[in-house]
């Protein structure tokens, strides 16, 4: 027996199945519109560029392609919907970071100047959009004095000089990665460029030696120092390559030299012992020097503590008797009697314990009777 559910069941299927071939046949019908218009185009551009003959009637004039030296057809992909960040002043992403996503969202899409003036108000939030929403019309609609605005409220607050020292003094510290250490300069460069009154002409080289001189790893800044007097126009990325190079794979222990992780006596060793089909090169007289005055140190130490395990093992004095008896009564240092201290004492001092014996009987003469 067929009950109403199971009907009604049916029913939705068939006219899902229904609105499925709407949406099909609407699919097919586009596809078909769209090799139309590229075979159009295609005639388009077969066509010589003299030629007066248009397109077929019914379809809209195409836009003239991009070509190539090859007279290749090129396709360029322009992300219209590519999403702009928000920008909310202290909080929140960066001036910087922001500016170059407004940018590059603003070229994607051809903004007018009007248009981008619109564009970057639109896309603030906070206390910066209340600056501008406050500024003059003049101010409003034009995208330079926007950004000089932003600029001057949550830009860089450094000095040049400021920035100047801060890249300078910049050293790779423990655990830090080339990577992150590079990285790193080049966010201070280009703070320092763009503070800089005038252009920096060798920006580039001095962003090179900062990284090469402020290596942490002694052998590594020699080999970088070697490549770039090989390579006087090599890039800050060709050296860093070079760098992370050397870290991942590394040179023979007797040509990598000694790393300041490792003391040389033990790179010595494994230059020995490690392969002995290997030449091994002498160190030169620097690390010679060096390694010795690395084992006269350790000498030294160990020399302390040598002392230092004599002394706690020699047999202790015998420690001098209190005269305050902490579990009897207090005993007087000059008479030796229990009862009060010397302070209190009416009597005269006590001779020396080695004399008590002998001038026991005077003492006991000399005390007057109860």
């Amino acid at each position: 027996m067929v009950t109403l559910p199971y009907i009604r069941g049916v029913t939705e299927q068939i006219q899902r199945a229904l609105a499925m071939e709407d949406q099909l046949r609407e699919l097919q019908e586009a596809l078909d519109k769209l090799r139309a218009e590229n075979e159009s185009l295609r005639r388009a551009s077969a066509e010589p560029s003299g030629s007066s003959a248009g397109p077929p009637s019914g379809t809209p004039e195409p836009a003239a392609p991009a070509r190539g030296n090859s007279g290749a057809d090129r396709l360029v992909f322009v992300p219209r919907d590519r999403r702009c960040p928000m920008f909310r002043g202290s909080t929140g992403i960066s001036l910087g970071e922001w500016l170059d996503e407004a940018q590059a969202c603003m070229r994607a899409r051809h903004l007018s100047a009007a248009d981008q003036a619109f564009f970057l108000f639109d896309h603030l939030e906070g206390e910066a959009r209340e600056e501008i929403k406050y500024r003059s019309a003049e101010e409003r609609s034009d995208p330079k004095q926007i950004t000089a605005i932003l600029q001057d409220l949550y830009g860089c607050t450094e000095s040049y000089v400021a920035l100047q020292e801060a890249f300078f003094s910049h050293r790779q510290q423990d655990g830090e990665m080339l990577l992150e250490f590079s990285l790193a300069l080049m966010s201070l460069m280009e703070k320092v460029k763009q503070r800089a009154p005038n252009d920096i002409p060798n920006a580039d080289d001095l962003l090179r030696d900062q990284f090469v001189e402020q290596v942490l790893d002694g052998a590594l800044r020699r080999e970088l120092k070697h490549y770039v007097r090989g390579k006087p126009g090599a890039k800050l990325l060709e050296v860093r390559g070079e760098a992370m190079r050397w870290e991942r794979e590394g040179l023979p222990a007797g040509v990598r030299g000694r790393s300041n992780s490792v003391p040389s006596a033990l790179g010595i060793q494994y230059a020995v012992h490690g392969d002995y089909r290997r030449t091994v090169n002498p160190p030169p007289a620097a690390e010679v020097s060096e390694m010795k005055e690395m084992l006269r140190r350790q000498q030294e130490q160990l020399d302390q503590l040598m002392q230092s395990v004599a002394q706690l093992q020699a047999p202790r004095p015998p420690y001098p008797r209190s005269h305050l008896n902490r579990n009897g009564p207090i005993i007087c240092r000059r008479c030796q009697q229990p009862g009060h201290i010397a302070r209190d004492c009416d009597w005269q001092r006590a001779p020396p314990r080695s004399q008590l014996p002998m001038q026991g009987s005077q003492q006991s003469q000399r005390r007057p009777e109860n």
